[in-house]
């Protein structure tokens, strides 16, 4: 599904991890994309934006109006009235729609009234349509796309930001994976150190009882074994911390935490010319999202900033009648056409809006060359850098066969009579500290490998 470092699978702590199952790296990245609840807020904030654009789009939607009343009027003690009972029944129904692709609107009205004045009836029935479409400001309903143009491209922008906080994310973890790897190396190191350091006492405490040693040299060596254990319990500590941290995140048991990690494979990284990858770079991609938002924005500023003309079309028919039936028969015709212009004065608030979206692109272009910078610097550096953690790798390995050898040769030493044991003890010790560096090294070889792969986009 999501392949991280290809092949970057060997037991590396066979010691332990021969009684469980233990993890490969794929292995912990599927259960944290599938357990983690920091995806689920990525995927629902990517679900909000889908919805946004439907909220956007809603603007397109029929809206319906109505209105009934009935009003009596009594005129027996006011002379100002020429009837002594007035009733009037009335009701009102309209509909109204924008239309996306041009900017009309189209209206639908139709009313009726009744009126009942001293017991003489009449009634009105007026049946209408109007259309209204613009010519120059929000031709083709551009200011009125504005929110639902944005939407759409703020759908691209979160599908954008959610694989690029995704491998941001990933990427982090496999650093802690690669920590943990680290911490199990150095813990089977400080444990063969401690083992050692224990027999070296052993040794003195033999050396002390036949006077073959004095007091001061017995003490070095309890200190020393001290020490070792010291460092071998700080290696613990460490090693279980991580596994708490990352058995935590993926909703498992720390008995369950083992790691498959071959922490000395060597990776061939692809060459890449940064000026060629910089442009399909999901960092630079989120930088063009962010101007096309603002082009659109001021596309509809700049639009406003025009007259409004308006095509006004209107259909209505009007008949009378003592009842609602009666009234649709009969009915005369009638028709208008005509323009309104309009045009604001002074216009000082959209002229500043847009000033402000001219000084907004000028931003996120400085912006775009800083992150262009910066990106270049860093792909380079870290070709550097991993180039030269694999050259050290390459001594440390030769170091630590060296000291194999030595710790071979002063055993066979020892054997014949030839040499100390004391001498045997300095070798076992300088190998575990050779092997502690190439571990390390190894280490931070592999973060840069993570880092250089996120970074150009290859790590999942």
């Amino acid at each position: 599904m999501y392949k991280i470092l290809p092949k970057l699978i060997l037991v590396c702590y066979l010691g332990i991890c021969s009684q469980v199952n233990a993890l490969t790296v794929d292995d912990y990245t599927n259960k944290l994309l599938k357990n983690h609840p920091y995806f689920l807020q990525l995927s629902l904030a990517e679900k909000a934006a889908l919805v946004g654009e439907k909220v956007a789009l809603t603007y397109t939607d029929w809206s319906m109006v109505g209105s009934l009343n009935n009003t009596n009027t009594d005129g027996d003690s006011l002379t100002s009235r020429t009837y002594n009972d007035l009733n009037v029944t009335s009701y009102k129904v309209s509909a109204k729609k924008t239309i996306a692709k041009t900017g009309a609107n189209i209206s639908l009205n139709h009313s009726w009234g009744r009126n009942n004045r001293d017991g003489v009836i009449t009634g009105e029935n007026v049946t209408s349509v109007d259309y209204s479409r613009p010519l120059l400001q929000n031709r083709n309903g551009l200011n009125n796309k504005l929110n639902a143009d944005i939407a759409t491209i703020e759908i691209a922008a979160q599908s954008l930001s959610r694989i690029e906080q995704t491998e941001g994310f990933i990427s982090n973890k496999i650093n802690r994976l690669i920590n943990l790897a680290l911490a199990q190396e150095k813990e089977t190191i400080y444990h063969q150190q401690l083992a050692i350091a224990s027999t070296q006492l052993e040794l003195a405490e033999n050396k002390l009882k036949y006077a073959l040693i004095d007091q001061s040299d017995f003490l070095s060596e309890v200190d020393a074994k001290y020490r070792a254990e010291q460092q071998w319990l700080q290696s613990q500590s460490e090693l279980t911390l991580l596994r708490q941290e990352l058995a935590a995140l993926v909703d498992i048991q720390e008995s369950e935490m083992f790691l498959e990690f071959d922490l000395y494979q060597q990776h061939d990284i692809a060459q890449v010319d940064s000026e060629t990858i910089l442009p399909s770079l999901r960092v630079i991609q989120q930088i063009q999202i962010e101007r096309q938002k603002l082009l659109r924005q001021k596309q509809s500023l700049e639009n406003k900033l025009l007259p409004s003309i308006n095509l006004n079309v209107g259909f209505s028919t009007e008949g009378n009648g003592n009842n609602y039936l009666d009234g649709f028969s009969n009915q005369g015709q009638s028709w208008r056409m005509g323009f309104d212009v309009s045009y604001p004065l002074g216009q000082n608030k959209s002229m500043l809006e847009l000033v402000q979206s001219d000084i907004s692109l000028a931003h996120l272009n400085a912006r775009q060359r800083e992150i262009a910078i910066n990106t270049k610097q860093q792909i380079n550096t870290l070709v550097l850098q991993i180039n030269l953690l694999r050259k050290t790798m390459d001594i440390n390995q030769s170091q630590v066969q060296v000291a194999e050898d030595k710790v071979l040769e002063e055993g066979l030493k020892f054997e014949n009579a030839r040499g100390q044991k004391s001498l045997l003890f300095s070798a076992q010790k300088a190998l575990n500290l050779m092997k502690l560096s190439y571990a390390q090294t190894a280490a931070n070889y592999q973060i840069n490998v993570v880092e250089y792969r996120s970074v150009i986009d290859q790590l999942m």
